[in-house]
């Protein structure tokens, strides 16, 4: 199911000057070392309205290191709830290489709500593991080690927030959800219309959903 939000932007140019609408989405039990990625950057232009659309597709890569320190990702993943990846690297292959998991093992490990990846390399390669829904970064959760499980699940409910947009690569860390504005989507809802106001200088959202 894809859900359609529309942002109207109810705003003068001074107040939007310099910022964008940032849209999170939260992993359910996120570590305090997780590096929460902003999911949607809404340029956004006083009296206009901008869209953008959920669907709840999950896939998945890591991050590791070459022998210079330069990062390299591995091929991206599609995973479903309830499934468990691993990471292999035959032949000391640099980035690991993700491929099905035991179902075994992801039934012992995972809940059917939450998508896994477990570190099989050998010889071990220590990485990030990076989550998308959409394509677009949600979260990456670091320095997974040897056998280490790690794993993702979300709620359809998104954090909104005015702020200047984020610098290439720039992350944030899972206390700044306290400064969002969170919206809980019902069932059977295809489209929320999202307002954006400012009053007594403090930012507002206003939700409608059909």
């Amino acid at each position: 199911m894809t859900i359609q939000f529309k942002v109207n932007y109810n705003v003068s140019a001074d107040e939007l000057q310099g910022k964008s609408v940032l849209v999170f989405l939260k992993p359910q039990n996120p570590q305090r070392n997780y590096q929460i990625h902003a999911w949607q950057v809404l340029a956004g232009a006083p009296g206009t309205t901008e869209s953008f659309h959920y669907t709840p597709q999950i896939s998945t890569d890591v991050t590791s290191r070459d022998i210079k320190d330069s990062d390299i990702v591995s091929g991206r993943k599609p995973v479903q709830p309830g499934q468990l990846l691993a990471a292999v690297s035959p032949n000391g292959m640099t980035p690991p290489l993700l491929q099905p998991g035991s179902t075994s093992l992801a039934q012992t490990t995972l809940t059917p709500q939450q998508c896994g990846v477990i570190n099989h390399t050998n010889p071990y390669i220590q990485f990030d593991s990076n989550w998308y829904v959409n394509d677009r970064p949600v979260v990456t959760m670091p320095q997974v080690d040897s056998h280490m499980t790690v794993s993702f699940e979300h709620l359809p409910n998104f954090y909104f927030m005015v702020a200047s947009p984020p610098r290439v690569g720039q992350t944030y860390i899972v206390q700044n959800f306290s400064d969002m504005t969170q919206y809980v989507m019902p069932e059977t809802v295809t489209e929320v219309d999202v307002t954006v106001h400012r009053k007594q200088g403090l930012w507002h959202f206003d939700f409608s959903a059909s």
